[in-house]
């Protein structure tokens, strides 16, 4: 795809321009927030973009481990930050919980498309699953916090420690896949994935979108339960959680 008119690119600019100065005028307290959108957006851009061109340019094992190495680490960074659990040794489940998931249904998808396949089958997995292990490991440890006489009596009672923290399990799955759930449930022309336009504009016919879309959501899915199963395991090895 490439731009056709440089005067529809200089319009939208101006156009843009003049947006921003009527938020400035109604509210310019929400105008540095949206200017530092603005600039986190193109900084993200310009790191994603320049790792996908060396993928694309260079074509070669060791620049894409490395590119999706990046990746999975600056993924499990956010979630940590994100997360903001005062626990220790969680960095092994959230690696852990976002190098599964992602390695498991993003091999199975290129499996299916292609190995070129590889950096809009990450991007989009590594964004439902930061979402997802952020929102399980959150809810999770909100749960224990909550449940801790609960899961003392039961243990008084014979119980043992898997069926003390069962509840909090199921609430950690609920929650790691509520998004996915809520993006299934959106009609399509109310929110039009990025991915999919992204398709449709670079030439793709449209029913191997519908269909690359429908197995992107599905990979997705597995991907956060896969995700949530993996930190569970790990955390209660590893971590100090819910001790």
């Amino acid at each position: 795809m490439e731009i056709q008119s440089m005067i529809g690119v200089v319009l939208l600019l101006l156009l843009l321009a003049g947006a921003v100065a009527v938020l400035a005028w109604t509210d310019h307290k929400s105008l540095w927030r949206v200017l530092k959108a603005f600039a986190s957006l193109t900084l993200q851009l310009m790191v994603v973009g320049g790792g996908a061109w060396a993928v694309y340019h260079y074509n070669t094992m060791w620049i894409s481990g490395l590119w999706l190495a990046t990746m999975l680490i600056l993924a499990t960074g956010w979630c940590m930050m994100e997360g903001r659990l005062k626990h220790r040794n969680m960095l092994i489940p959230v690696a852990g919980a976002v190098t599964g998931g992602c390695l498991l249904a993003g091999g199975l998808l290129m499996w299916c498309f292609g190995s070129k396949t590889m950096v809009p089958v990450v991007g989009v997995l590594l964004y439902y699953l930061t979402v997802s292990v952020v929102r399980m490991m959150q809810t999770y440890a909100n749960s224990l916090r909550h449940t801790v006489a609960h899961r003392a009596y039961l243990t008084a009672n014979g119980a043992t420690r898997i069926e003390t923290l069962m509840p909090s399990v199921k609430r950690a799955l609920r929650a790691s896949v509520m998004a996915q759930i809520k993006q299934m449930a959106q009609p399509l022309v109310v929110a039009m994935p990025t991915l999919f336009c992204g398709m449709l504009l670079g030439g793709v016919q449209p029913l191997f979108a519908v269909v690359a879309m429908l197995l992107l959501t599905a990979a997705a899915f597995v991907a956060s339960v896969v995700a949530t199963l993996l930190f569970l395991i790990l955390a209660e090895r590893f971590s100090s959680l819910g001790k």
